[in-house]
């Protein structure tokens, strides 16, 4: 498919520190969904008898269940910042753009602004 026009956010090198930035956000999430479990598990099995009385299997699924929402709550917010951030980078490469073409005297349609990239 060489040749084919892609949208600037297909760039590999943006698709990489998003990956980045969401493994990040989800081993932190995980973390902290792990530190809720345990800390709310122990308060459970402390206070409550039926959490005391359920079975392992019950446990497994609650512990698994925090970290997995922990992970995917962090991920997600990260995507939003990441979002935000790319967005008013390129929002700002867009002013750039059509104030250099002001000062040369060229006029530029704001879709003209819009650029994509080429895969080779």
């Amino acid at each position: 498919m060489g040749g084919q026009v892609q949208p600037v956010h297909y760039d590999p090198a943006t698709v990489k520190q998003l990956t980045k930035e969401i493994a990040v956000a989800s081993c932190i999430g995980a973390a902290q969904g792990a530190m809720v479990s345990i800390v709310s598990s122990l308060l459970l099995s402390r206070f409550s008898t039926v959490f005391r009385n359920v079975r392992n299997q019950v446990k497994v699924f609650y512990h698994c269940s925090w970290i997995s929402m922990g992970a995917v709550f962090q991920a997600d917010k990260q995507l939003l910042k990441f979002q935000s951030k790319y967005y008013e980078t390129e929002l700002k490469r867009r002013e750039r753009i059509l104030d250099e073409a002001a000062d040369r005297g060229i006029f530029l349609e704001e879709e003209s602004v819009v650029s994509s990239t080429t895969s080779q």
